[in-house]
């Protein structure tokens, strides 16, 4: 039998050579968290309150 080569790991590696751009790795959980106004703390994005502090947050959305 004859050998194959992998053709999908050489074009990528083409790709890459001819200035192919790698995306950055989206991280859900980083998103997922916000700043609170009032102390600085990390929020879930969704919350209502900040368990730090008890302000109240707005939703923002963007």
């Amino acid at each position: 039998m004859g050998r194959h080569r992998d053709t999908s790991s050489e074009g990528r590696s083409l790709l890459s050579l001819f200035g192919g751009r790698r995306r950055q790795a989206d991280d859900l959980f980083d998103r997922s968290f916000r700043s609170c106004d009032g102390c600085g703390a990390d929020v879930y994005i969704l919350a209502e309150e900040c368990r730090g502090c008890g302000d109240r947050l707005v939703l923002r959305a963007g």
